[in-house]
């Protein structure tokens, strides 16, 4: 379920409109990802020769296999060649009981973003972080929508972490990728609370066929 809460909230930002003749969604996010899980390479990898990776963010719509042999385990690596990126962390999940009859859950989600200002606004670059968390806050946080087989999503932020060093102690980064929060990088974090229910009569019989995954 989360998983999938993940997907429709980054789905929203990925839809945003930003006017005639422009791409949609977050123009200054490069990789963009659901829900992530720690994943954890045997043999350490070098990002930008300057530390070595073993546990890493992985987007748990990667297939392990090939995200490894495809060498995807850096995406969601900050380093000076990207944009910027954003995915989500779980928090625990909460059910609420029922109403309806239909039943009810809460949970929480935090938001990582990590940007590279000089690929965005050039050498004379500023901070912009409270500039990106309002236009993510208006684009997740819109009251009671649906998706699918969820209703009444709601999403609420409890929590904003700024350039802490622990938006990435779930990793193997060392003391030294803390560059990576200081000028022309910034990061930040967003707690949610989400709220939302799932409809029985929604829900279609699961089927069985092999080898579809």
């Amino acid at each position: 379920m989360t998983s999938q809460i993940a997907n429709i909230l980054k789905n929203k930002l990925a839809a945003i409109d930003n006017g005639v003749n422009k791409p949609t969604g977050l123009p200054f996010i490069e990789r963009l990802a659901g829900l992530v899980q720690v994943a954890e390479k045997v043999n350490p990898t070098q990002i930008e020769g300057a530390f070595a990776v073993t546990k890493f963010p992985m987007s748990l719509d990667s297939d392990y296999e090939e995200c490894i042999n495809k060498g995807c385990f850096k995406d969601l690596v900050p380093n000076s060649k990207q944009k910027g990126l954003l995915y989500f962390e779980s928090l625990p999940t909460l059910p609420l009981g029922k109403e309806h009859g239909n039943f009810k859950y809460q949970t929480r989600l935090r938001l990582v973003c990590w940007i590279n200002n000089k690929l965005i606004q050039g050498a004379n670059c500023k901070s912009i972080s409270h500039k990106l968390i309002t236009q993510i806050r208006n684009t997740i946080e819109t009251g009671p929508f649906n998706s699918g087989e969820f209703t009444r999503i709601t999403a609420k932020a409890t929590n904003i972490i700024d350039n802490d060093y622990k938006l990435f102690s779930n990793y193997t980064y060392p003391q030294e990728s803390v560059k990576f929060l200081m000028h022309p990088y910034e990061a930040f974090g967003i707690d949610y609370v989400i709220d939302f229910t799932i409809a029985n009569s929604c829900i279609d019989e699961l089927e069985i066929i092999a080898e579809t995954c």
